[in-house]
């Protein structure tokens, strides 16, 4: 394991099971990278959150990469998301890039997906220029890419285990 994840803690839990701190750096961090780093000007915070199950990596109270499960029907938004689950808002903090931290936060998001929704399939809405990674997951590309906030996106789906 890399020597920045070695202290990192994985928890597993819906938005109100987290302390106040560590949804204060997750906010946080998805600020940074999503409207900062990435320079996308949207409604980051989009009252879901409460409703979702969420994966962290923290060290201590920080957190260093997160993802958000929407479950199905929650998101009226995606429409095309149907009765699957949802991955979305994955994020590491940029001291944990090229180390593997993505594909732990997706790899721990698939499981929770099979578990919480066994025969389900999943779906995600990946930016184009992952969609390799992605594919390296088991997810499969859906319709044409589209722009969301100024970033091609694509519509993906990992099909129900079994």
């Amino acid at each position: 394991m890399p020597n920045n994840q070695k202290n990192l803690t994985w928890i597993s839990c819906q938005f109100d099971e987290m302390t106040p701190l560590q949804i204060y750096s997750l906010l946080k961090l998805r600020q940074q990278i999503f409207i900062i780093e990435q320079e996308c000007i949207f409604p980051e915070i989009d009252g879901l959150d409460p409703q979702c199950d969420h994966i962290i990596a923290c060290d201590g109270n920080d957190v260093l990469g997160a993802v958000r499960i929407v479950g199905p029907g929650i998101d009226p938004d995606h429409v095309e998301q149907g009765d699957r689950p949802a991955i979305g808002r994955v994020v590491a903090d940029e001291k944990l890039r090229g180390q593997g931290i993505g594909r732990q936060l997706m790899t721990r998001s698939i499981d929770h997906c099979s578990q919480r929704y066994p025969g389900k399939a999943i779906y995600l809405n990946a930016q184009l220029y992952l969609k390799n990674f992605y594919e390296g997951l088991g997810f499969v590309q859906f319709g044409d890419a589209y722009e969301e906030d100024g970033i091609p996106h694509i519509c993906m789906e990992r099909p129900a285990a079994g």
